[in-house]
Order: structure tokens, then C-alpha cells, then sequence
């Protein structure tokens, strides 16, 4: 088997564990989203127990607890200022290190106040209304990012996930050679194209220019 949906299923860590049992070597896409039952830690053990796996929509499965907690209790004060005390506890870190995985989407994981991905092949990542992410505590290791969806993040995220995903090209600039112009009065930079450096250099540049990332916030 290669895909797997249970979207909006009652699935929970143990239930993954058994999925990851049964298909560890075919699994290729995977989709649990609206499954409450799941925990940042079962996210982590599908990651690191299914190599090949390419998709993975865990969308609305850590879900903020202010909000389930508020809606129980009502407006009681007492009982909020108690609930709130506890929150701090509650909000969950996501770690996932992927060779193989292509998009991952965490959309409405408002739950999630913590996120580190070192994923080589990831290009697509949903993160939108994942609001309790904080900016400090994002580490985005995605080297062939195409797009990141961030509408409902704070403003603060978007930037830092700007900073992460998007390539400076005034960077590039800097690793052009310096060459001494025929007077030799100075020394100027010279495009590769009329280089002869080694083609490492080069090769640094290529990489560069295509780090093209789309952070889409609205």
C-alpha cells in the first residue's frame, strides 16, 4: 500500500505505531488530518519509522488547548485564570528529520508552539493557523523549499520564516572573484561567466539562484 487515509478518524500514537508495523517499506503518503487523538510525538515516530514516505497531512491534529479548555469552562473566571496557568505545559514541540518527504502539512496544529525540520527533498509546507508558533523556536533545515504557507501566523513568524526560506542574492555577489583591472589601479569583481576560477565557485552560485521560495501569508 502506498496511500493511507484516515483523515477525521478516532486514530491515535498507538494507532500509528501499528501503521508504521504493518507498511514501513510502502507507505508513501499519509493522511491523518482532523484526528485529535495524535500527539507531536506520534508525528515524530511516523517520521522516523516510515523512510519512504513523500506526504503527510496531519492538519488540525494539535489543536490549541486555550481554546478547547475555554469552551468547556464557560466564563468562569476562577476556573480560567487556572486553566491558563496550566496552558504553558500543554502546547507541544514538533522535530522531524525526513530524507524522502516532499510536503508536510501542520495546517491548524495551533497546539504546536515549537517546529524543527530538517527535511533535504521537502518543498511544500502548510503551516496556515498554526498561531502559537514562535518565531525563536523555528528552525526551517529545507534546503529545496518552493512554497510555505503561513496565512494566520503571527507577523513576527512570517518574517523569520522569510529569513529562513529565502535566499539573499546579495550573497551571491559576494562570492564573485576579484580580478585586478589591466592598470592595475584596482580590483573589481568579475561575473563567472568570464571567470576562470574552479567550478566550485560556481557551483555555490547555481545553488543559490535556485533557492527560490513563495511564503504565502494571505
Amino acid at each position: 500500500m502506498e496511500l493511507l487515509d484516515l483523515s477525521g478518524s478516532s486514530i491515535s500514537d498507538s494507532g500509528i505505531g501499528m501503521i508504521c508495523n504493518v507498511f514501513p517499506e510502502t507507505l508513501l503518503k499519509l493522511l491523518l488530518a482532523l484526528c485529535p487523538n495524535i500527539t507531536s510525538s506520534g508525528i515524530q515516530f511516523t517520521a522516523a519509522q516510515l523512510p519512504r514516505l513523500e506526504l503527510m497531512d496531519f492538519g488540525m491534529t494539535i489543536c490549541d488547548p486555550n481554546l478547547e479548555i475555554s469552551n468547556e469552562e464557560g466564563n468562569d473566571s476562577d476556573l480560567q485564570r487556572t486553566s491558563n496557568s496550566k496552558l504553558q505545559l500543554i502546547y507541544q514541540k514538533l522535530i522531524i528529520k525526513h530524507s524522502r518527504l516532499k510536503k508536510l502539512s501542520l495546517w491548524g496544529c495551533s497546539g504546536l508552539d515549537a517546529l524543527y525540520l530538517n527535511c533535504p527533498q521537502l518543498v511544500d509546507l502548510n503551516i496556515n493557523s498554526c498561531r502559537n508558533l514562535h518565531s525563536e523556536r523555528l528552525l526551517l533545515q529545507c534546503p529545496n523549499f518552493e512554497s510555505v504557507h503561513a496565512s494566520g501566523c503571527q507577523d513576527m513568524m512570517v518574517k523569520t520564516i522569510q529569513n529562513q526560506v529565502c535566499y539573499d542574492f546579495s550573497a551571491v555577489e559576494n562570492h564573485f572573484p576579484y580580478k585586478r583591472v589591466p592598470d592595475g589601479s584596482k580590483r573589481v569583481r568579475v561575473p563567472y561567466l568570464f571567470s576562470l576560477q574552479p567550478c566550485d565557485e560556481e557551483k555555490k552560485c547555481s545553488r543559490a539562484r535556485k533557492r527560490l521560495c513563495a511564503v504565502i501569508s494571505t
